[in-house]
């Protein structure tokens, strides 16, 4: 229910007898006073729980964390007479046992090594003295391969053979069968060669500085003893190659 204000001028017209006026201004007030009043609330802001967090970037060189070293903890040794024990005993000595046969092994390989050296070295000079005896009496024949008769690479082929080694009935595969080496030694054997050819056409057996031991080239020639460079002169400046069939001690 809406109340009804009367202002004092309205009871002035009534009372001096304008009751027009009068009624005009009671139906202005009447609509005055139904409308409603509308109160404006203003809502304050939401506050926020998770406001945007600050970040300060402090410039300068970067720290490597530091991690605290602590004691190193060991492991405990096996109880003596434990099974632990037991094994780790067996494979400590099992480990000490391969390493002395490994070096016996190699101890033994190399002892090996030093004795046949030694003894190809005696068999060798052995088998030089014999040739030695046949200077001036075993005669060159083709394809002779013994004391009785012999070319330049059947005098090889039998002296080696004195050594249980048998090398084939050529000069140039003789020459292949070793080792090529710029120094020569006491039984090592010296080949010759034509210039820009790889097959020899001669071979005998080193026995001391510019001297081998050979036979001849030709019908009529025995065993001698030449001059390596005397014989590389005589026969067109030939090559000279030296060739190591084994290891001595000469």
């Amino acid at each position: 229910m809406h109340k009804r204000f009367i202002s004092i001028s309205a009871i002035a017209l009534v009372m001096t007898g304008s009751t027009a006026a009068f009624g005009q201004m009671l139906e202005s007030s009447t609509a005055a006073s139904e409308q409603t009043v509308v109160t404006q609330v203003t809502k304050p802001a939401e506050i926020i729980d998770s406001p945007v967090q600050k970040v300060e970037i402090v410039s300068g060189p970067a720290i490597s964390p530091v991690i605290a070293a602590g004691p190193v903890l060991k492991s405990s040794a096996p109880i003596v007479g434990s099974y632990d024990w037991m094994a780790q005993e067996k494979a400590a000595k099992e480990a000490l046992m391969s390493d002395a046969e490994k070096v016996q092994a190699e101890l033994e390989a190399e002892i090996a090594r030093l004795e046949k050296i030694a003894s190809d070295t005696k068999a060798l000079n052995e088998a030089l003295v014999l040739v030695k005896k046949q200077i001036g009496i075993t005669p060159w024949v083709f394809q002779g391969s013994s004391p009785r008769a012999w070319d330049c690479s059947g005098l090889v082929k039998w002296t080696y053979a004195q050594l249980g080694i048998d090398l084939y009935h050529s000069a140039t595969w003789q020459r292949y069968w070793g080792e090529i080496v710029a120094e020569p030694k006491i039984g090592d054997l010296v080949s010759f060669n034509y210039k820009n050819y790889s097959s020899a056409y001669h071979i005998g057996i080193y026995i001391g500085p510019d001297e081998m031991l050979h036979s001849g080239g030709k019908p009529g020639d025995r065993t001698e003893i030449r001059s390596i460079s005397g014989w590389q002169k005589d026969n067109g400046n030939s090559e000279v190659t030296y060739t190591r069939i084994i290891e001595t001690n000469n």
